[in-house]
């Protein structure tokens, strides 16, 4: 049976190669061929965005004070996140039938299911499938891989990470930080398999001398990528067994929104 991702995906890729067979995504024109209005306005920290049913039309507001201007890869996600809402039927008919419009924190920030479920339909239509999966093929690992395929999809580098690690292209872990906690974790199929995700939350119980620690302590240093073990980040693995596997620990800087830290073996 198809799962209910598997559809999402499905319908994101349909509507990606419906509207730009050959082509890099742009959700503003696919918003307009939909006859859907939008602007980017300041609405201080209430919203990423938000999709707006009224008199018979849909209408996307974007938050010019969290997302930037329109060419803004935190900016293309979020507009993509919208339009989740319109093509996801249950989504667009629930707003039809008069249900309030949900302001929205985008990019993996929600817990909320039909929040989940625009984002992951947000990452499935800026990052078709088989064109990310063939374009990973060819990137090497670690951060570089992550930057490489950010810049081709304009994408976010956070939306970028969980997708690669969630393609299965290459064996890795990636989890995002801030000086407070761990925000998430995802990994590739054989970590789960090892680690169910189960990382630490609070950094402080990482190694002061880690890359992740380092660049959390300031943004600006320059990531260097240094060996670490697999027990260091989740507590479920027993330090020395043979599940704890000698990786490479490399970091991405989100400025003020933290890091990304990336684990994978050189094998």
């Amino acid at each position: 049976m198809t799962s209910r991702c598997d559809e999402i995906e499905e319908l994101a890729g349909f509507v990606a190669d419906s509207y730009f067979p050959n082509d890099k995504i742009d959700p503003y024109k696919l918003a307009e061929a939909n006859g859907i209005s939008y602007n980017f306005g300041h609405y201080e920290d209430a919203f990423d965005g938000l999709l707006e049913y009224r008199d018979h039309a849909f209408h996307i507001y974007g938050n010019a004070d969290r997302i930037r201007d329109e060419s803004y890869p935190r900016a293309r996600f979020t507009f993509a996140h919208e339009l989740g809402h319109y093509y996801i039927d249950e989504h667009r008919l629930s707003l039809e039938s008069g249900s309030a419009a949900v302001a929205c924190l985008t990019d993996f920030q929600s817990d909320m299911s039909v929040e989940r479920e625009a984002d992951h339909f947000a990452s499935y239509l800026l990052m078709p499938n088989q064109r990310f999966l063939s374009y990973a093929r060819t990137c090497s690992k670690g951060s570089a891989a992550i930057r490489t395929l950010a810049d081709a999809f304009g994408t976010s580098l956070s939306s970028t990470a969980i997708r690669y690690a969630r393609s299965n292209v290459s064996p890795v872990i990636v989890m995002c930080w801030t000086s407070a906690l761990r925000r998430w974790c995802w990994s590739s199929r054989d970590f789960y398999d090892l680690t169910n995700n189960w990382a630490f939350k609070d950094p402080s119980r990482l190694p002061r001398d880690a890359e992740t620690v380092r660049l959390l302590g300031d943004p600006t240093l320059t990531a260097k990528p240094r060996g670490t073990t697999l027990s260091t980040w989740f507590p479920r693995v027993r330090r020395g067994s043979l599940q704890d596997f000698i990786m490479i620990e490399d970091v991405l800087s989100l400025g003020a929104y933290g890091v990304i830290t990336l684990l994978y073996s050189e094998r």
